[in-house]
């Protein structure tokens, strides 16, 4: 959700809170008394990824088959007969694997495709620097980059074999009790990924040395969401922080970017209305669209100076005027259909609503609590 930082009062709280996790996906590797179903699913389906609620265990998994319009629902626990884990982060897929960050776990999920199987995972321990993992990135078949929520580390392991091979140093220093990376994106050798959680930072790696090179400094606070066009250009989104009754960060104004990768020019800087629920964007399958959440859905040519005045898509309103939490976006690659994710009110199950590509609704599904993330076959 947008502001759901939570105040840390040590770092050992932290680690406290880590152990619990691994114990409670330790647990949720066992036998939960499910009987395990088998799945064959459709060559064109989408994987929604649900967060469920912080701390409750109830992230799932579900898959859609745009051809049938049928959607099959907490397909992950009942191909496995364990739960996904507590708070489902991040969705990828790669060489017919889809890897799932589940953060307060401490676990990263290697399934099939097709049977929804687990292949592997790669989990916090003492051995390794994860923590709260949040993405995954593959930079090739040897080598997988992982961000975390809290570690100074970005965690590599290798995608085929799920073995933790080294932490790479972000040298970033903590802020009140955090020290986030979050999505990566790469273009030629190096991989960026933005920091989050109380930074205004993005991080450049060189993914040859394993080591990171470079930083960038935004005018905005906590990039959100980050994506590459075509053009070798980072559009990158802040929440802009929050404010609350308590307490507050930043000044809760939103900013897009597109910066040069290679020289670090920033070429557009505006600043959006206050979010309401949660920022993002995405980018189309040619790279030359980015689709952006901020309360309602905009979309803009990566060539264009400045965000449309009206929504692409609007949210949906309820019948006392209030409008829904569009919480996530998805693109099909090849066809260019727009997948948003509902989280209502974030304690129900949300909706997902399947768009043409000129923004005609098609369908619309009930899934898990909090859908965010998609992944298409």
């Amino acid at each position: 959700m947008k502001n759901h930082h939570f105040i840390i009062s040590s770092q050992l709280f932290v680690y406290m809170l880590l152990l619990a996790s691994v114990l409670t996906a330790a647990c949720s590797g066992s036998d939960d008394g499910v009987e395990e179903e088998v799945f064959s699913s459709s060559p064109e389906g989408v994987f929604i990824l649900n967060e469920g609620n912080y701390n409750s265990g109830n992230a799932t998994l579900s898959y859609y088959n745009p051809d049938t319009k049928t959607v099959q629902n907490g397909v992950f626990q009942r191909a496995n007969g364990r739960k996904l884990g507590d708070t489902g982060q991040s969705i990828i897929i790669w060489d017919g694997v889809a890897y799932i960050a589940v953060e307060n776990s401490g676990i990263v999920w290697g399934i099939d495709v097709e049977t929804f199987k687990v292949k592997g995972q790669v989990v916090a321990s003492s051995e390794t620097k994860i923590i709260n993992p949040r993405y995954v990135h593959i930079v090739n078949s040897q080598k997988a980059y992982v961000t975390d929520l809290y570690s100074p580390y970005v965690n590599v392991f290798n995608p085929k074999t799920f073995t933790w091979t080294k932490a790479i140093s972000t040298q970033q220093a903590e802020s009140k009790g955090y020290c986030s990376t979050e999505e990566m994106v790469q273009v030629g050798k190096y991989v960026y990924t933005n920091c989050w959680s109380y930074s205004n930072k993005i991080l450049v790696f060189d993914t040859e040395r394993d080591e990171m090179v470079q930083e960038m400094v935004l005018s905005s606070w906590q990039p959100k969401s980050m994506k590459v066009d075509k053009n070798g250009k980072l559009w990158v989104i802040t929440d802009g922080g929050y404010t609350m009754e308590d307490e507050s960060f930043g000044d809760d104004v939103p900013h897009l970017y597109r910066i040069d990768a290679l020289t670090g020019t920033v070429e557009l800087d505006q600043a959006l209305d206050t979010d309401e629920a949660n920022v993002q964007i995405e980018m189309n399958g040619e790279k030359d669209t980015v689709y952006i959440i901020n309360n309602d859905i905009y979309r803009m040519s990566v060539t264009d100076s400045h965000v449309p005045v009206r929504p692409f898509i609007s949210a949906p309103v309820d019948s006392n005027g209030k409008r829904h939490k569009l919480y996530g976006i998805g693109v099909h690659p090849r066809n260019g259909e727009i997948y948003v994710a509902d989280a209502i009110d974030y304690a129900q199950s949300g909706v997902v609503y399947r768009y043409t590509a000129s923004g005609t609704l098609i369908d619309q599904f009930r899934v898990g609590i909090n859908p965010n993330h998609f992944a298409f076959r």
